[in-house]
This record gives C-alpha cells, sequence and structure tokens, in this order.
C-alpha cells in the first residue's frame, strides 16, 4: 500500500513486456523479446487494453505455422502452448494418458508441473504399441 504509484506502473509495464514479448509472441530462440512491442507497451494503458490481443496471437500462431511448413524450416515460434491445448481438445490420442500423473503420490493438493487445462483426457491416449508400431497408429488416428 505503500509503494509510489509510479513505481506500480513500471513494475507492470515490464511484466506485461515479458507477457508479450515472452509468453505469447515468443521467437524461436525464447531469448529475446521484438522491439516493435515497446512503443505499444510503454505507451497509452487505455490503448493497450483497446488492443485485440487473442486475434493477434492467433494470427501469429497461424504465420508461424505457414513458415515452418516451409521446406526446410527446423522449428516453429510463437504461442505454441495453444496449438498444443487445440491439438489435445480435438486429438485426445495425442493428449496426455492420466492427468493424475502431474500429481505427487502423497500429496493430493500440489502438481509436481504445470497440469493440462483440463482433466477429460483422462485413457484418451491409448498407445500400447511398441515404438516400431508408433508410426502406423498415428497415422490410423489420424485418419479416423
Amino acid at each position: 500500500p505503500d509503494t509510489p504509484e509510479d513505481q506500480v506502473e513500471r513494475y507492470a509495464r515490464v511484466y506485461l513486456i515479458a507477457l508479450v514479448g515472452g509468453f505469447l509472441f515468443p521467437d524461436k530462440s525464447n531469448k529475446w523479446i521484438q522491439g516493435m512491442w515497446f512503443p505499444m507497451l510503454l505507451g497509452d494503458w487505455d490503448e493497450i487494453g483497446r488492443k485485440s490481443w487473442g486475434s493477434a496471437v492467433l494470427a501469429g500462431i497461424y504465420r508461424e505455422l505457414c513458415t515452418c511448413s516451409r521446406l526446410g524450416a527446423k522449428q516453429a515460434g510463437g504461442a505454441m502452448f495453444i496449438l498444443q491445448l487445440w491439438a489435445w481438445e480435438h486429438l485426445p490420442f495425442l493428449a496426455p494418458q492420466d492427468p493424475r500423473e502431474f500429481w505427487l503420490p502423497d500429496d493430493e493438493l500440489r502438481f509436481v508441473a504445470n497440469p493440462p487445462y483440463g482433466f477429460k483426457w483422462i485413457g484418451a491416449n491409448t498407445n500400447d504399441h511398441q515404438p516400431e508400431h508408433s508410426l502406423l497408429f498415428y497415422r490410423a488416428e489420424f485418419d479416423k
């Protein structure tokens, strides 16, 4: 409560820069924040709130998917965690087999790692095949 308003605003802007540059629009190295975000995030607070951030993140994912689908591309950037969640939701055979694997054995309330954003995937991944048969399994699942 005793913190000066300008210091709170400065910390909030640094947090927003880290969130936008490092989480919503990360580069492939995950070490740098693109400079194009600084003028907007250091500008007017009301202007930041008027932006359609969801549309921008989705457009960034589409751009990265187009870029990484080109011949010779080796990696993708962008908010791939959103693509992963979409894949888990629409292609359940890719989802974790059992979200309980994220729990500690003797602790019901604490997670070992960040859990998936839902628990409807219990039993979804049923690939019990040997590694040499995995390609056939996944091809058949994608065809379904």
